[in-house]
């Protein structure tokens, strides 16, 4: 007799919605299919018709870089911020080694030493790049099981500093000699992944809109120009492109950004697009409208509907393939009670609103069907960060890493939902539609209707590109 069985449900697979349940057995799928075929086993769920998700997975988080930068708060942050996942259908992440000098497999060591044990889901850790000397370092990370290094490549000077960088950030050159190393390793080659965002212009806007008082979040969408993203993507994407690398880019937030990588992609680069749930779902007049203030305050910003909507159509023609949520542990403590420009940015813990907001903006609207959404919040950041097939689908041989999403269900979203760091909400009030009502990782119910119901013991995911 097998361990679990999900009937009376959409199954979302790969190819198709069928009308079914799941078979689980060691935490494995072993089948999926009607209801009549399905068996039985010694736990039964009728999940009344609702949807069987796959469990998704964020490929940006920066647990332990929030309030304090450090691996004794990554270790809380593991602890606690990871049950947003949980409850938000997260099942599996991908998030940054913390800011500092450390040789990085020093750094990708301890954050390992972080998470386990402590991560109530399955993670991937992405080696941060801050120093010229660390690019010596990357096939050592590598054989340590890492297959992505992130690159701030839109910083230079005091800021850049702040984050523990050199002033000039990480030049070309930089990028090139880290290039030259990934290639030269045996182990698969990793995806190499860039903030871009051209800075040298943007600190200029920066300073000079500051002079002037501009200190709206339309301005500071202003300050960043629609072609600070593309200038960077082509300059970085040649260069990994000569050493047959793909180049990751995250957070796009541009339209110009969208019609620049299609036109790479269609010459055979191989850059891998991602945006975040927050491009998706507001823009920098509906902040303004619902008076979310420096709340809303990130990096590139939040921008313009006209934006927003080239980046739905961009999950629908494959040009962007994940969907992240850039969350970090922050708390209003680095929000409130600074100037604008002096604020720092960045978003807080999004893991437990992003599927809701995806629903709302995307299922419900009729920007993409439930196949699509799939294939860019589990399959595709699966596939990137080289877990597919045991991530990111429903299908016999995969991890039983799924959800019960009661499509119908309405509710406001807000700061009282949280179990982890956040203490604020830039979706304070916002109603949506589409509820995680389950989420099983591995087989075993780890949450339910917005509670962790039993301990999961989260995993390292080591993997090779596929």
């Amino acid at each position: 007799m097998k361990d679990l069985i999900l009937k009376n449900g959409r199954v979302v697979t790969p190819t198709q919605v069928i009308e079914g349940g799941v078979v689980v057995h060691n935490g494995v799928i072993e089948f999926v299919g009607a209801d009549s075929e399905l068996g039985r086993a010694h736990q039964e769920i009728d999940v009344k018709g609702m949807i069987i998700f796959p469990g998704m997975m964020d490929p940006h988080c920066h647990l332990g870089s929030g309030d304090e930068r450090s691996f004794e708060f990554m270790k809380e942050s593991f602890a606690q911020d990871t049950q947003d996942a949980l409850i938000g259908g997260v099942t599996s992440i991908a998030t940054t080694t913390v800011l500092k000098p450390d040789p990085l497999p020093e750094n990708y060591k301890n954050t390992l030493e972080a998470g386990v044990g402590q991560s109530h889901v399955d993670f991937k850790i992405t080696s941060v790049v801050t120093r010229d000397h660390h690019v010596a370092d990357i096939p050592e990370v590598m054989e340590l099981g890492c297959s992505s290094f992130k690159f701030y490549t839109g910083y230079c000077g005091c800021l850049a500093e702040k984050m523990g960088m050199n002033p000039d950030g990480i030049p070309p050159s930089v990028f090139y000699q880290a290039c030259e190393f990934a290639s030269q390793s045996s182990r698969p080659r990793p995806i190499m992944m860039i903030h871009a965002e051209e800075p040298t212009v943007r600190f200029m806007l920066a300073d000079r809109f500051k002079e002037s008082g501009k200190n709206t979040l339309l301005d500071w969408a202003e300050h960043s120009p629609e072609w600070s993203e593309s200038v960077q993507v082509y300059q970085y994407g040649v260069i990994a492109h000569q050493f047959h690398l793909p180049l990751y880019v995250v957070h796009i937030s541009k339209a110009h950004t969208i019609d620049f990588i299609r036109g790479l992609q269609q010459q055979g680069y191989p850059i891998v697009g991602e945006t975040l749930v927050s491009f998706l779902s507001t823009t920098a007049q509906d902040l303004m409208d619902r008076k979310v203030g420096i709340y809303g305050k990130i990096q590139p910003p939040i921008r313009y509907h006209s934006d927003q909507e080239v980046l739905w159509k961009s999950l629908v023609d494959g040009v962007v393939t994940a969907i992240g949520t850039d969350s970090i542990p922050y708390t209003s403590k680095y929000k409130d009670h600074f100037p604008f420009w002096e604020a720092r940015p960045g978003l807080n813990i999004q893991l437990l609103d992003s599927l809701p907001l995806l629903l709302t903006e995307g299922i419900h609207k009729g920007r993409l069907d439930y196949l699509q959404l799939a294939k860019v919040v589990a399959e595709g950041p699966a596939r990137h960060f080289s877990v597919f097939p045991q991530k990111g689908a429903i299908q016999p041989g995969s991890d039983a890493d799924f959800i019960v999403i009661d499509p119908d269900k309405e509710y406001p979203l807000g700061r009282h939902r949280s179990l982890g760091h956040n203490d604020y909400s830039i979706w304070e009030g916002k109603k949506v539609k589409g509820e995680v009502v389950q989420t099983f990782l591995r087989g075993q119910l780890v949450a339910q209707q917005g509670e962790i119901v039993s301990h999961a013991k989260g995993e390292h995911l080591k993997g090779g590109r596929i």
